[in-house]
């Protein structure tokens, strides 16, 4: 009975041993995804589309995250951090494979058709780019000062080129809006009684049909073309005397 009593209390004790000593976490990934720069920007960029900028807060990405808000700032110091990240990882989507291999003109047509090809996709992107200082952001700075070279590479002279850089950025983000709404929206409809409109929607129609382009293509084409080609006369040919 001793002995029966005594392997009891031994087979007790390593039992109790076994419960109180921690199991090692089996090799491979943890089971919740460990914090790091792609995945905060991941889910602050999906609450800007969802919500938009305003709602954007450290205590609702956290809670995306499903970490606590404290959790956050072991990775960042603040709220305009996570907005330079969202920033870059736009300007990540852009082409700027012209620039440097094209001519100036070519090489703004094919970046300025990206931006407005991703702002069409995410429209609530272009309040985040109209509030983020270049300064905070570093492959956002980077782009912009490719940009500016290929402008100084041009024969454009520094005076000119924000200014025109600007006015481009400005009409993509316009242009970017006006996606949103309808297909033919001059259309005056069958019972109009304006004429005059009814006629010029009709060559605009046949215009359209007959480039094969969406409307809105079109027209952004026709713009761009006109604000290269006027940017071109007003500045890029000009040295001050």
């Amino acid at each position: 009975q001793i002995a029966a009593f005594t392997s009891s209390n031994v087979h007790l004790w390593i039992e109790t041993r076994q419960a109180m000593t921690p199991t090692p976490r089996s090799p491979g990934r943890p089971r919740n995804a460990v914090l790091d720069q792609a995945r905060i920007t991941a889910a602050a960029s999906a609450l800007i589309r969802r919500d938009g900028l305003s709602r954007l807060t450290m205590r609702e990405l956290a809670r995306r995250l499903g970490v606590s808000p404290g959790a956050l700032y072991n990775h960042l110091d603040s709220r305009e951090t996570v907005l330079a990240w969202v920033q870059d990882d736009v300007t990540a989507n852009l082409n700027l494979s012209g620039f440097g291999s094209l001519s100036l003109r070519d090489a703004l047509a094919q970046w300025a058709w990206s931006y407005l090809r991703m702002l069409r996709t995410q429209p609530a992107m272009i309040e985040l780019i109209v509030a983020v200082p270049v300064a905070h952001t570093l492959h956002t700075s980077q782009m912009y000062q490719r940009i500016v070279a290929a402008f100084r590479d041009a024969g454009w002279y520094d005076r000119s080129v924000l200014p025109s850089l600007s006015a481009i950025e400005t009409y993509i983000f316009g242009a970017a809006i006006d996606s949103a709404g309808p297909e033919n929206v001059y259309d005056p409809g069958p019972d109009s009684a304006n004429p005059v409109l009814s006629d010029t929607h009709l060559a605009f129609a046949e215009l359209v049909t007959e480039t094969g382009s969406r409307e809105r293509d079109l027209v952004f084409q026709l713009g761009l073309d006109a604000l290269l080609t006027g940017l071109q006369l007003r500045w890029g040919a000009e040295r001050p005397g």
